[in-house]
């Protein structure tokens, strides 16, 4: 399949029914795949993604005390099309690489990496980069590019990542991250 492009829009919660369930809802038209949805919700603490032409996935974490996205660690679970993967993440890494998700899907060894400010990608040992994604700070969109060497299944993890807390890409994100969370509540969340 030849590659394409295409936007989520973030939107949050404005009812208040909707609010106490949950934190983010992202939507866009996933070229031949449809309406795409990721939904982070906060009862329980996963991210969801529905689309009818996408095998469905999911990202989740048993911890019930933080709010916002989904906490990325040995406890949090992916799964795309029923097929659990294994994460690990090297935090201590200096180099942006050595910082990335590593996730075992199936037969496949992906990664999710920062490769630039505000720029993240997700790429297979073999196949090479399969989804670029880009955020600027002051957007409410999420720019999604999906290369040719993708499929539906690589399309699925990334898209479903989005519902997962992703700051730990980068040394300066993860600074920024714990000092806040520090100010925000009183206790780190490093």
């Amino acid at each position: 399949m030849s590659g394409f492009t295409f936007d989520l829009a973030r939107r949050t919660p404005t009812r208040p029914a909707e609010m106490r369930t949950t934190h983010l809802v992202l939507t866009g038209t996933a070229g031949p795949y449809g309406e795409v949805t990721v939904t982070v919700g906060t009862i329980p603490r996963s991210a969801a993604l529905a689309a009818p032409g996408l095998p469905e996935a999911s990202v989740s974490h048993p911890d019930e005390t933080r709010q916002g996205l989904i906490a990325v660690d040995e406890r949090t679970r992916i799964s795309v099309g029923g097929v659990s993967a294994v994460l690990s993440q090297n935090r201590r890494s200096l180099g942006k690489k050595g910082r990335g998700i590593g996730i075992r899907l199936d037969d496949r060894d992906y990664a999710y990496l920062s490769v630039a400010v505000a720029e993240e990608e997700l790429r297979d040992r073999e196949r090479g980069p399969l989804v670029r994604l880009s955020s600027p700070f002051v957007s409410s969109k999420v720019g999604v590019t999906v290369l040719p060497a993708a499929d539906a299944s690589d399309l699925a993890l990334a898209l479903v990542l989005q519902g997962a807390d992703r700051t730990g890409l980068t040394i300066t994100q993860s600074a920024v991250s714990g000092v806040l969370s520090f100010l925000n509540n009183g206790k780190a969340d490093v």
